[in-house]
């Protein structure tokens, strides 16, 4: 079981290209393994989480079709603890899914309490359907809590996470690189522009077709 964790010490140990901080909470209740079901019977049991994420190597992260970070984490739960560490977390942002057009960010947060092992797993669906959705498939993070090391192990518990506008504010903010400048900038632009060009390329064909598509609100002034 670990006895601390010390975020900004790994940052300075293992020198990141990109990393960012990200927390997010909701309710989540044990003996179900529907996350709807869970959020609405664990509002008074959220899980919180404050995440680092670390992304050593943005070339190997952007051109790899997994686009996997490292994951930090402290945790809360109140049936299990309110000190719960992640060490060895995953994150995937924008992983192929399944279904055509859709692509997948992927939480992974092992942690022990009580001296058991335990795997939350989330996912965050982005699929353009009718409807404003960007907000919400990016916000909203759809758990699963293991029994185990890992997502193999038996759902013990389910939920959603979300994380409002103050935390994708402060989320943004927290974005640093341990590369020197200009690098370091160059670095994050990339990240930044791998972001926000997976969403145009999902969310904007369906805009484009809108019956204004192509014709500005705006009178040209030519």
């Amino acid at each position: 079981m670990t006895a601390a964790l010390d975020e900004k010490r790994a940052i300075q140990e293992t020198a990141p290209n990109v990393f960012f901080r990200e927390t997010m909470s909701g309710g989540l209740s044990l003996g179900t393994t529907d996350p709807r079901q869970g959020a609405a019977q664990g509002r008074r049991t959220p899980f919180t989480f404050h995440a680092t994420i670390l992304v050593d190597d943005v070339d190997a992260f952007l051109d790899h079709p997994e686009h996997t970070a490292r994951l930090l984490a402290r945790a809360a739960y109140s049936p299990f603890g309110q000190e719960l560490y992640v060490e060895r977390g995953r994150f995937n942002l924008f992983r192929p899914g399944d279904a055509p057009r859709t692509r997948l960010m992927t939480y992974g947060l092992p942690f022990v309490s009580g001296g058991r092992a335990y795997y939350l797993s989330g996912t965050k669906t982005v699929h353009d359907h009718a409807g404003w959705d960007m907000w919400r498939d990016t916000t909203r993070l759809a758990c699963q809590l293991h029994e185990g090391e890992d997502e193999r192990g038996p759902v013990v518990g389910a939920g959603v996470l979300s994380l409002g506008l103050r935390d994708v504010l402060a989320l943004i903010a927290s974005m640093g690189s341990c590369l020197p400048e200009p690098e370091g900038l160059q670095a994050r632009l990339r990240f930044g522009e791998f972001f926000l060009g997976s969403l145009w390329q999902l969310y904007a064909p369906r805009l484009l077709s809108l019956p204004n598509a192509g014709h500005p609100l705006i009178p040209s002034p030519w």
